[in-house]
């Protein structure tokens, strides 16, 4: 991997981990509801998607508008990893250390939100009682919890890369002499 694209990915993949950061933030700042809320993960996700193409893709233009599939899904995937593990990291000092208090509001409001939608929805209490059971039981912001969840998002990130690579490359054109 060359020294421009490794800065490249570095740079990047910081800011775009500062702007989850920040998100993160204002989610934990606007309370356990705030995490629930559609527009915030929407917003979250467009940014996921459309953040690292647009990096990849300059970072083929200062490349003479050339970038191999390598090249290609390195930047895309780099920078993905680079900004999920500072999230997750911020995520983890949020939950476990700063404000233990907070998981267990987010747990609530996450129940309270999917309650709600199943009632309206015309699910029958029995269901909506074991699916809130079943959401306490498993709700765990651990940091090893929490650490999985982004060694599993990786193959996201992964998969992603790779779709973006396939349609960001282009090859320089090999000249033949004859």
């Amino acid at each position: 991997m060359s020294e421009q694209l490794k800065q490249h990915i570095f740079k990047n993949g910081l800011n775009m981990g500062l702007l989850l950061i920040g998100i993160t933030m204002f989610s934990y700042l606007g309370g356990a509801e705030m995490q629930t809320n559609y527009i915030v993960s929407f917003g979250t996700l467009i940014l996921m998607v459309v953040f690292p193409i647009y990096y990849t893709r300059v970072y083929r233009s200062s490349n003479e508008g050339y970038i191999s599939f390598r090249e290609a899904f390195t930047s895309c995937t780099g920078i993905l990893v680079a900004a999920g593990f500072l999230n997750v990291f911020c995520n983890i000092l949020i939950y476990n250390f700063i404000d233990p208090q907070y998981a267990i509001d987010v747990v609530e409001a996450i129940v309270e939100k999917t309650a709600t939608q199943l009632q309206s929805g015309g699910v029958d209490e029995a269901t909506i009682e074991r699916m809130i059971v079943d959401i306490e039981q498993n709700a765990d912001f651990s940091p090893m919890t929490l650490f999985k969840g982004y060694i599993f998002s990786i193959v996201f990130y992964t998969v992603f890369g790779l779709i973006v690579a396939a349609f960001t490359k282009k090859e320089k054109p090999e000249f033949i002499e004859e």
